[in-house]
């Protein structure tokens, strides 16, 4: 079935130089396209991707965050007559070999999203810094609440898989370009009735630093 499905990769960027070209070559080989949505950090994108023939790379004209990045590469992949469309983050915490298991779900008509759930693997969890897996947890139940999705843990983690005709369904003015993004995005699906499928796999912790300030959390989440 992945011979005959068309699927890409959209990855935003932003000031993640030293990760993004390590996170380009892990991708698997049947991935047909690869859309990186420059975001307008301080980091230009390394020139080099330029060389890897199936990279599209899209600009914004300013900072959209997040969701403003995705939902051009979405828009792009549409226009491109894409089947699946895959959401990976530029900064390599996200393993690139989960993507067959992601995408298989999809393929095999058992779902029309699939996300990651870093919360069925206990030893990568146990890894996970507290503040951030408390607050993951605390999303997720809010989250869960919000959307109605109750059999769908850790929806705020944005690797994810989704079909192309529940994509084209969704109403982009009302998912967030920001922190909001992922949720969002769960709340659109569950208005056209898709299908969730949890695929586990562990978090990825390097050196990275996350834009995301923890304090800020219930501001941004809790009034939507």
């Amino acid at each position: 079935m992945l011979e005959k499905s068309k699927i890409a990769v959209v990855i935003p960027y932003y000031n993640a130089a030293k990760h993004i070209k390590h996170v380009v070559d892990k991708l698997p080989s049947f991935v047909d396209a690869i859309y990186i949505v420059d975001d307008c950090g301080s980091e230009p994108l390394p020139s080099i991707l330029e060389e890897n023939n199936k990279v599209v790379i899209l600009e914004n004209q300013g900072n959209l965050g997040v969701g403003g990045a995705t939902k051009k590469g979405f828009k792009k992949a549409i226009s491109d007559g894409v089947n699946i469309v895959v959401k990976l983050d530029a900064d390599n915490q996200m393993d690139t070999s989960f993507i067959p298991a992601l995408v298989e779900p999809l393929l095999s008509k058992k779902a029309e999203y699939a996300k990651g759930n870093r919360f069925r693997d206990f030893e990568a969890l146990d890894k996970m810094p507290f503040v951030r897996k408390a607050g993951n947890l605390m999303l997720s139940f809010l989250v869960k609440a919000a959307t109605g999705y109750w059999n769908n843990f850790d929806p705020t983690n944005g690797f994810f898989a989704i079909e192309i005709n529940i994509l084209k369904q969704l109403d982009f003015t009302n998912i967030s370009n920001r922190y909001y993004f992922e949720t969002s995005l769960i709340a659109e699906l569950y208005f056209q009735e898709a299908r969730i499928k949890d695929v586990s796999m562990p978090a990825i912790y390097a050196d990275e630093t996350s834009n995301m300030s923890v304090w800020k959390m219930p501001f941004v989440f809790l009034p939507r």
